[in-house]
């Protein structure tokens, strides 16, 4: 069993306050709700766009009330998920970024531990009505549960091992995006036919979601010269292959979505498959600006603005493809 070393106390507020304020401080300090109410949807409707414009079978589509809770159930896993990161990164926030609300004793790990018990009661209630969106969420939370249960038990993986880490923590995003794609057959009444046929239809939609996640890993990590403990890619590849890849993951993305849609041949997106380049074009300007100015880390505009910004886009596409 590994053990984390021993870490210089951290003062805590004599008085942390009652649970309602101590979550208040969480939610402020490490999930702020305005920006990732809207990210959530923008999620949901993005992915559910996608899984619209690449299905011959659908002549209409809109985001309707059965979107609703599919969006307020990203908005409640992506806040699980959020205090299960810092309840695994807590010994290295006590260190590095002290004034974190978990690491500063705003609010406390078992506070996280309740918020993650009703959270996940919370979203199995939701989605009661769909098995298939049910089984995969109930899939999710256990995996996600047993992933931060090894790392507090035993210490692996390491919080240092960034790759590791992503490459654990993958099967998360996988699963949440099939639950959205569950929950766009049930709303739409559309027949899987076999499993074959499902998946081979449903895992290039996965990559494109995919690739895209990975190319936001990588750049917001991206620093030029990281200080001593900092937690960066660039530790592992180098700076210069960090770059690389977060370009061809981004390429890769919006790549596959082409080859999905294939707007040259009049396939079933028409030429508003073609909106699925901007994201890529995005992700090349800031490389170009971090390269040439010399700057310190990515521009932060750009990651914040990039995973939106495929979603934003395969709505569109989602949109203009079934009018």
């Amino acid at each position: 069993m590994t053990h984390h070393p021993a870490l210089p106390s951290t003062p805590a507020p004599t008085d942390p306050g009652p649970f309602a304020t101590r979550l208040g401080a969480f939610v402020r300090g490490s999930f702020p709700l305005p920006l990732s109410l809207v990210f959530a949807a923008v999620w949901a409707v993005g992915a559910t766009g996608l899984f619209a414009a690449a299905d011959g079978r659908i002549a209409h589509w809109r985001p309707g009330w059965g979107t609703v809770p599919a969006a307020v159930t990203v908005l409640v896993d992506l806040l699980l998920l959020r205090a299960a990161d810092d309840l695994r990164d807590l010994p290295y926030d006590r260190r590095h970024n002290p004034a974190r609300p978990l690491a500063r004793g705003a609010v406390l790990p078992r506070d996280l531990y309740v918020l993650a018990a009703a959270g996940a009661a919370l979203l199995l209630l939701l989605n009661a009505g769909d098995r298939a969106a049910l089984l995969l969420l109930a899939a999710q939370l256990a995996y996600t549960t047993l992933l931060v249960g090894a790392e507090l038990r035993f210490g692996w993986p390491r919080g240092d091992a960034v790759a590791t880490g992503v490459l654990l923590s993958s099967p998360v995003q996988i699963l949440l995006n099939l639950y959205l794609y569950a929950v766009f057959l049930h709303d739409t009444g559309l027949d899987t036919g076999s499993l074959w046929r499902a998946a081979r239809h449903v895992v290039p939609l996965l990559l494109v979601i995919m690739f895209a996640a990975t190319h936001h890993e990588l750049a917001r990590k991206i620093v030029r010269e990281p200080g001593p403990h900092e937690r960066s890619y660039v530790r592992v590849f180098g700076l210069r292959a960090t770059v690389v890849l977060a370009l061809v993951f981004a390429a890769a993305s919006a790549g596959v979505s082409l080859a999905v849609l294939r707007p040259w041949a009049g396939g079933a997106a028409g030429w508003w498959g073609w909106l699925a380049l901007p994201p890529a074009v995005l992700a090349a300007l800031a490389a170009r600006s971090f390269t040439r100015a010399g700057a310190a880390r990515w521009p932060v505009a750009a990651v914040a603005g990039y995973l939106p910004a495929v979603f934003v886009c395969h709505l569109l596409i989602g949109l203009g493809s079934t009018s």
